[in-house]
């Protein structure tokens, strides 16, 4: 599979065969198929990054979803065994005390997860995120580049074309 940048040198390359329309100084004629062909292909890799950045996301949420899931198992059992502690005349005090250490700390680690996996998924989007302006930019300076080359070379044309109008005279001589 070529690279973007093969592909859209591959455009360039169609560009320069292309032929001026008569009459009109900034139309060519191309050849479509090769052309949709090249488009195709620039399509089937910019996908990828579509891709990568969705399997982003549902790391993401499976992540949280797990640390929600594990915060309510640690909750829950801490709960039980707050319960368990309180039916304990003897020990009532000392069992309150510790249920609520255990549901502080439970919650702490339950946050310290959420957080852990919110910057996680974080940094994977900026870094997604980034991967597709830099891929984006690439894409813009490509289409700039394009017209640019349509330009030059349509200027290139019409000044062929001028000087053949000017002088008949040259092409006879050679």
């Amino acid at each position: 599979m070529r690279s973007i940048e093969e592909l859209l040198a591959s455009i360039d390359d169609i560009m320069d065969r292309a032929k001026a329309v008569p009459f009109s100084s900034d139309k060519c004629i191309v050849d479509a198929r090769e052309l949709n062909s090249v488009i195709d292909e620039i399509r089937m890799n910019l996908p990828q990054e579509i891709r990568q950045s969705k399997a982003v996301m549902n790391d993401r949420e499976n992540i949280i979803s797990a640390a929600t899931k594990e915060a309510d198992e640690i909750t829950a059992k801490a709960q039980e065994r707050a319960r368990a502690m309180v039916n304990q005349e003897a020990i009532f005090k000392e069992a309150k005390e510790k249920a609520e250490k255990i549901i502080s700390t439970a919650e702490e680690q339950a946050n310290e997860i959420l957080r852990g996996a919110f910057t996680f998924s974080d940094n994977i989007l900026l870094d997604t995120e980034n991967a597709v302006n830099q891929n984006l930019e690439t894409v813009r300076q490509a289409r700039k580049n394009l017209r640019t080359a349509v330009k030059t070379r349509a200027a290139a044309n019409r000044a062929r074309q001028a000087g053949n109008e000017e002088d008949p005279s040259d092409s006879e001589q050679e």
